[in-house]
């Protein structure tokens, strides 16, 4: 049985060669998050994430940055807390969720501006995720962390 489904934004900005992701404060769980979205009936994973994009963020989808027409990786995951790579389970059998990350480019600088300006928004250094925790070394949330895991060790197994 599907117990979630939803799509996670991992929205980077390009300075020179360094990359930063942005992670939201998250008061009444005090710790930081990528934006997530739960997908509604009828609505694709990517759809998902662009209504909660231009919500919580108050951007344009026209203007302001660009979602990935496809996902970076597809999770499957068993409540154990295990990964499966797709279709290696009975469906019918077994309770899972499935997870897509997907990447987002900031268009402008002026977009950026306006994202710093937001006290909840916290710009965070591809080692820092991988250390658990934001640029203010605030904690991330648990669940999004072991994600962020699985993808950067699957995109290395592929190189």
């Amino acid at each position: 049985m599907l117990l979630f489904s939803k799509s996670i934004a991992m929205i980077r900005h390009m300075q020179g060669e360094e990359v930063s992701w942005l992670l939201r404060w998250n008061e009444q769980q005090s710790q930081s998050r990528f934006i997530e979205a739960p997908r509604l009936e009828g609505e694709s994973y990517r759809d998902a994430l662009f209504r909660e994009i231009d919500w919580q963020l108050s951007l344009d989808r026209k203007r302001d940055y660009l979602l990935s027409s496809v996902p970076r990786i597809h999770f499957e995951v068993s409540p154990c807390g295990n990964v499966h790579p797709a279709k290696t389970f009975d469906y019918e059998q077994s309770d899972f969720g499935i997870v897509e990350i997907y990447t987002v480019e900031v268009y402008r600088d002026a977009v950026k501006s306006r994202l710093d300006e937001d006290p909840l928004n916290c710009w965070s250094s591809t080692k820092e995720i991988l250390s658990g925790v934001d640029g203010q070394e605030r904690a991330i949330d648990l669940q999004q962390y072991q994600f962020m895991l699985v993808n950067v060790f699957l995109f290395q197994k592929k190189k």
